[in-house]
């Protein structure tokens, strides 16, 4: 007995308490709510594609797979362009923080059948580019994203299918690095009374096996009501929609728009919500407003913060002709 009371305290000598050894173990699952200072960002994924089809679209927390006839369809679901008269024309600017700046544009145009829809968008990092792309980019290294889009629409009946093909290009300094993917869309539109949307973005992630860029696949699925005839006075409508992000949960987005147009000349409001906007790292609720001139509107909209982390005031015009 004495000799094992011996080798018992000789252990215990050595070897620490457990109680000690157990305390970071229990600790580990809270390692990743804490901020860590040599942390960084995933920034394989192009900033411009998380920008939203049009400054339109932001107001309505980017529920955009419904809206139909709107040149910013090319950029969220090609077959929202079918129901445009005969051309549309698009653009949008936002600041970013560090004097960085996101612009953007859109052509849809109507031939018979067909519709053909054309896109681009730019994002400059600015000065500071660090800030975005991580601490391995030099202070006041030209960076900058670019999209551009390219759309073919068939539509029959009150059917149309659409397809797009997007490339990216992202250049950091003398370094260039390029994605390519193309996106599918359905859209069902009874007249001005209601619409269907269904897409798929960035089908097959990024075709070019030797960049290092990420395209992440997402899935939208969303409907759009007039409860009144938009080519009258008033103008209400409603906009439902499910997304998909590949590696991401789902979020449910709704949203609306309410004015009167009297004579071609008024204001529109709109808001959308969305339950779940972790998977953005955004804002749940999203406000914006147009004033519409004859065939013009000019579109304003605020996010209190986007990923980017900031609020945001985004302007914008629409022209339909």
């Amino acid at each position: 007995m004495k000799e094992r009371d011996v080798a018992t305290r000789e252990t215990s000598a050595v070897m620490p308490p457990r109680r000690h050894a157990v305390l970071p173990v229990l600790l580990l699952p809270l390692f990743p709510l804490l901020p860590l200072a040599a942390q960084t960002v995933d920034t394989t994924t192009p900033y411009v594609l998380h920008v939203p089809a049009s400054v339109r679209v932001v107001g309505l927390n980017e529920a955009a797979v419904a809206i139909v006839g709107d040149a910013g369809a090319v950029f969220a679901n090609p077959a929202g362009l079918a129901t445009i008269r005969h051309i549309a024309l698009e653009g949008g600017y936002r600041a970013a923080p560090g004097d960085a700046f996101v612009v953007s544009g859109a052509l849809g145009w109507r031939l018979r059948q067909f519709d053909i829809g054309l896109g681009g968008r730019l994002f400059d990092f600015g000065p500071d580019p660090a800030s975005y792309l991580g601490p391995s980019v030099a202070p006041g290294a030209d960076a900058r994203e670019l999209l551009g889009v390219g759309s073919l629409v068939y539509r029959f009946g009150l059917i149309a299918l659409g397809g797009s093909g997007k490339v990216v290009r992202r250049t950091v300094g003398d370094a260039v690095e390029r994605g390519v993917s193309v996106d599918a869309g359905l859209a069902i539109a009874f007249f001005d009374i209601m619409a269907l949307g269904f897409a798929v973005q960035n089908i097959g992630g990024n075709w070019r096996d030797a960049s290092s860029l990420t395209l992440p696949r997402l899935t939208r699925l969303g409907f759009t009501m007039n409860y009144v005839d938009p080519q009258e006075s008033f103008r209400l409508m409603s906009i439902l929609e499910a997304q998909w992000p590949e590696d991401a949960e789902a979020r449910i987005v709704v949203g609306g728009e309410a004015g009167v147009v009297v004579r071609g000349v008024g204001v529109i409001g709109r808001v959308g919500y969305s339950g779940d906007a972790a998977a953005l790292a955004a804002s749940n609720a999203t406000y914006g407003g147009s004033l519409r001139i004859g065939a013009l509107s000019l579109d304003y909209a605020y996010r209190a913060s986007d990923l980017l982390g900031r609020s945001s005031h985004q302007f914008g015009a629409r022209l339909t002709l």
